[in-house]
């Protein structure tokens, strides 16, 4: 049995994907493979593929077709369903990593035995190159193995640490634990709650990925994705009061749900979407509103029980100007 199976979507990345195999494939070795699952992308990703497997026919690299769009969430559905590996380490093919990042994690897994790898990143913009930031986790301890007590979930919500690529889960763990079934924003809605299914982690202070910020990417763009972001949100507090029991981050996601819907109405007013796209997105993000259950003044009165007064106060002014 393979040790890493290496996930990666694929879908109009052809501009991105060789940089990537260039610095990833060298690093392979027989107890690592890679699955790419081609979303029926309309470029020459496959041909790069296909090539990449003729240049390394030594390396196990697999590809999965799908004949129709499926999306990323179901396409990362599908790469976990195909793997057999012990860990599983989704990377987004627009992404780069360092030379050593493969060895770095494969020596952790192999000392440590974690449920989950967790490591450093860089943030940097798509054309230009110009680091946006450098990305710490305030987690401890570090390079050692330590056991949760529930800061992974805490991590990935309150600090917004929720990415499936810098992190490389034992597969077993995560395996028929969300069903990857929302359109986007999969890794708000599913991260947190695989993080808490994790009795232990690895947190490795390295930086091995750095993320690309394109300005077509689902975050930049104004359509009916985005509300999927409130979905995601709200399905995420309703886990962390039923199942994280977890009040601090009950009350910041229920504060991000409403901080979230106030700044999606005001962008839908200013986006220039036809008139009948407008009046879709707002039915859309009103109706997913309700979900929450809680008024905005019971939300403010969570936040200062959890002395997260600042955001009581934020989003006292946003229900004032809304």
């Amino acid at each position: 049995m393979m040790h890493l199976s290496i996930l990666i979507p694929v879908y109009r990345v052809a501009f991105y994907l060789p940089a990537l195999l260039d610095v990833l494939l060298p690093q392979l070795t027989s107890e690592v493979e890679v699955i790419f699952y081609d979303d029926a992308s309309p470029d020459e990703s496959v041909t790069i593929i296909e090539k990449a497997r003729q240049q390394w026919p030594q390396h196990a690299l697999r590809l999965l077709r799908g004949a129709r769009n499926i999306g990323l969430t179901r396409a990362r559905a599908q790469l976990l369903a195909a793997s057999q590996a012990e860990y599983v380490w989704y990377i987004d093919s627009d992404d780069r990593i360092e030379p050593t990042a493969l060895s770095q994690i494969m020596s952790v897994l192999k000392q440590s035995e974690p449920d989950v790898v967790l490591f450093d990143y860089d943030v940097f913009y798509d054309g230009s190159g110009q680091i946006k930031q450098r990305e710490h986790l305030n987690i401890a301890p570090t390079n050692s193995l330590a056991v949760n007590t529930g800061r992974l979930y805490q991590m990935a919500v309150l600090d917004g640490k929720h990415y499936f690529w810098n992190k490389v889960f034992r597969r077993c763990v995560i395996a028929h634990i969300v069903a990857f079934d929302i359109p986007a924003y999969e890794d708000i809605a599913y991260t947190p709650i695989l993080l808490n299914q994790c009795k232990n982690y690895y947190y490795l202070t390295k930086t091995l990925l750095h993320y690309r910020i394109r300005p077509d990417s689902i975050a930049q763009k104004m359509d009916i994705q985005q509300i999927y972001g409130l979905q995601a949100y709200t399905e995420q507090a309703d886990y962390a009061f039923r199942v994280a029991r977890d009040g601090k981050s009950h009350a910041y996601l229920l504060y991000k749900v409403c901080i979230y819907y106030f700044r999606m109405i005001k962008r839908t007013t200013k986006t220039s979407l036809s008139l009948q796209e407008k009046a879709v997105l707002m039915a859309r993000l009103k109706d997913l509103y309700t979900h929450k259950h809680q008024s905005e003044w019971q939300i403010m009165a969570l936040l200062c029980r959890q002395a997260m007064f600042g955001k009581a106060i934020k989003l006292f002014l946003q229900k004032l100007t809304a």
